[in-house]
């Protein structure tokens, strides 16, 4: 069974890049331009996993982390944040995020923008297999 990965990014030409990306390496991907469709997606037929950008419309990638970790239901759900920011802070294998040295601890990976077609294959295949 194909792994199920839900790309959450309010740029069309980011969702159709993954989508295309992760197709042709045998993932199934289904796409939510805000948290609450990504909610409404998890909630109607879930996910092995998430690729989450940090900014987007309205509620942050953030917000979607935190309500994820609070939810009994998704609280293991694996997720790989997405950043083109400088707000990203790594200390002994542990990734926080937050501006202004806030952290918020929960995701399994974060990964800059431009993307690393390699790298993100490789931290895919890396947190589908931890989990």
């Amino acid at each position: 069974m194909a792994t199920r990965v839900l790309v959450v990014d309010d740029d069309p030409d980011i969702q159709e890049y993954l989508s295309v990306l992760l197709e042709d390496h045998a993932y199934e991907v289904r796409c939510a331009g805000e948290v609450e469709a990504a909610l409404a997606a998890l909630e109607q037929s879930g996910a092995d996993l998430l690729i989450v950008d940090v900014l987007l419309q309205g509620r942050s990638g953030l917000d979607l982390l935190i309500a994820l970790r609070r939810d009994e239901r998704f609280r293991a759900l694996p997720v790989i944040m997405l950043t083109g920011s400088d707000g990203v802070l790594r200390d002994e294998g542990r990734t926080y995020l937050g501006q202004h040295g806030k952290g918020l601890r929960g995701a399994e990976a974060v990964l800059g923008k431009p993307l690393d077609r390699e790298l993100l294959l490789s931290t895919l295949e890396r947190v589908r297999r931890a989990a």
